[in-house]
């Protein structure tokens, strides 16, 4: 299945920084999703090696879960990368980014029924290296129809154009996962963005966005993929100090997790994302897993 985005709905895009679009996903094709997600989260994978936690509580089990989510479900049901979602993404991705994009990440994202709390106002790119420019999609499918009442997204129209705003952590704790932003934008401009069962939404790494709680008597479930091309070094000096700060429980376990052998294991489930075919995207990768190394040796 491959979906081509016209010329005005990618300027839109460009414009804006975000765009909504029927994936035309088959209803059996976007349950099979949801119960691959849900079994995930009900069986706690990942817990251990900081892929599960609670990006709106400190993560310690004290508390039940807000705002569940599990970094790279692919690595725990790799069915999820050959399913159609993923080839319309990536066949969208190479439109936008060109035949350079590559996939860098998936998410699984719930919100349990009446408990989900809101998504802070954020852009996802206050996550990132500042010594790098980076040119990124994100791709939110909806797993049941969203609106106000369950915590669809909403959007700063033009956000991306700007800078990387100023962040900070939700109620000033940085065990928290969640980032932020405290300053330069007015959440009245936000557009919300309602979907059915099926929808899908994209936005741009700079993108000013959240979503409200989930007040609704079910659990509201999206599954996020990102593709991206090989970040460059920024043209202009850039300063997050956020993120020298952000010490969460999921960074520890996670941490604690690869430098008990799960380093092998990260970097083996890794080696999907790595195109030998592209020199610069080969060569980025082989660094990146050699500073992922050293972080486990230095911890050590």
């Amino acid at each position: 299945m491959t979906i081509c985005l016209d010329q005005a709905m990618i300027q839109r895009f460009r414009e804006d920084g975000f765009l909504c679009f029927d994936t035309g996903l088959s209803a059996p094709e976007i349950a099979t999703l949801r119960a691959t997600l849900s079994t995930l989260h009900t069986d706690n994978v990942g817990f251990k090696e900081g892929a599960l936690f609670d990006a709106m509580g400190v993560d310690d089990g004290s508390a039940p879960a807000r705002f569940p989510q599990i970094l790279h479900p692919r690595s725990f049901a790799p069915q999820l990368i050959g399913s159609p979602f993923y080839r319309i993404a990536r066949g969208i991705a190479e439109q936008i980014l060109g035949k350079d994009v590559r996939f860098k990440a998936d998410i699984s994202l719930l919100k349990p029924a009446q408990i989900g709390g809101p998504t802070p106002w954020h852009q996802d790119e206050a996550f990132q290296d500042p010594a790098f420019d980076y040119q990124e999609i994100s791709f939110w499918l909806a797993l049941q129809p969203v609106d106000t009442s369950n915590g669809c997204m909403a959007y700063v129209p033009g956000s991306h154009k700007g800078p990387v705003l100023p962040h900070g952590f939700p109620g000033g704790d940085s065990r928290i996962h969640a980032l932020e932003c405290i300053d330069g934008f007015d959440p009245l401009d936000a557009v919300s963005c309602p979907l059915p069962a099926g929808g899908c939404v994209i936005h741009n790494g700079k993108t000013v966005h959240g979503a409200g709680p989930n007040a609704s008597g079910g659990d509201r479930m999206a599954y996020v993929l990102i593709f991206d091309t090989v970040p460059v070094p920024a043209k202009t000096e850039r300063h997050f100090p956020w993120r020298a700060h952000h010490k969460t429980a999921r960074a520890q376990r996670e941490l604690e997790w690869r430098r008990h052998g799960g380093i092998l294991v990260h970097l083996w489930r890794q080696r999907t994302r790595v195109r030998i075919t592209n020199i610069r995207t080969l060569l980025f990768d082989m660094r990146r897993a050699l500073r992922a190394v050293r972080r486990v040796v230095s911890a050590g």
